[in-house]
């Protein structure tokens, strides 16, 4: 009899920092670009849900990869420094390699969202743009919803990035609705994000109890693999 060769295909996840993502499996992708963690070289896609500074801010930076956004977002990047090349302009449905793009809800605009925002800030919101939400499909699926605290998605991935922060307005309703999103997607794992932002800082230990998935911690790599025959 012959031997029998397996391939162990591998995936790891990461957290840089803010919203920021980092994915290194069948593509290397990076999502939400304003980190405070280096992303390794050799980035192939960007994904932003949107464009406000804490999303987009080191856009930049990144070398390498196609901007994939909604095309006032790509508008935005074109403007921070990205090349017209560079820019992938996408809508809800469309599908890039293993990336498929999803309606977003990351609050952007509307009277009392300005309204909070300037008397929290003092300034008025940068422009956000049309947000989306990404569904990424490797050895496990992740979906990051940019910094939305309530979706309308039918859809459960392994992996939720959980936007979980202090919100400097009812910051106990804005949690429970946090958790109860949770709780409906229910996914296998979650791993916070945006925990980081100065002024609404959060203890992702508080999301214990929420539900039974388990929680990926922002120190370091978390890889998954499958094999294959």
């Amino acid at each position: 009899m012959g031997n029998t060769i397996f391939e162990i295909k591998i995936m790891k996840i990461r957290f840089l920092g803010h919203s920021c993502i980092e994915i290194i499996g069948k593509h290397h992708i990076l999502i939400d670009p304003d980190f405070t963690l280096e992303p390794e070289k050799g980035v192939e896609y960007i994904l932003v849900s949107h464009a406000h500074r804490d999303h987009i801010a080191r856009i930049a930076e990144i070398p390498t990869g196609k901007v994939v956004a909604s095309e006032d977002v790509c508008d935005i990047a074109n403007d921070l420094g990205i090349s017209r090349d560079r820019l992938l302009p996408v809508s809800v449905g469309d599908q890039i390699e293993n990336i498929r793009v999803l309606p977003g809800f990351s609050m952007v605009s509307g009277f009392i969202y300005t309204l909070f925002y300037f008397l929290f800030w003092l300034r008025l919101p940068d422009p956000g743009g049309t947000p989306l939400s990404f569904f990424i499909e490797d050895e496990t699926t992740i979906m990051h919803i940019g910094d939305a605290h309530k979706i309308a998605l039918d859809i459960t991935p392994d992996i939720l990035c959980v936007p979980w922060r202090t919100a400097p307005f009812g910051p106990k309703k804005y949690k429970k609705q946090i958790a109860t999103m949770i709780r409906e997607i229910s996914p296998k794992y979650i791993i916070p994000i945006h925990y980081d932002i100065k002024g609404m800082e959060a203890n992702p230990i508080e999301l214990c109890g929420t539900s039974i998935c388990k929680i990926l911690d922002g120190n370091g790599w978390h890889t998954f693999d499958e094999k294959q025959k």
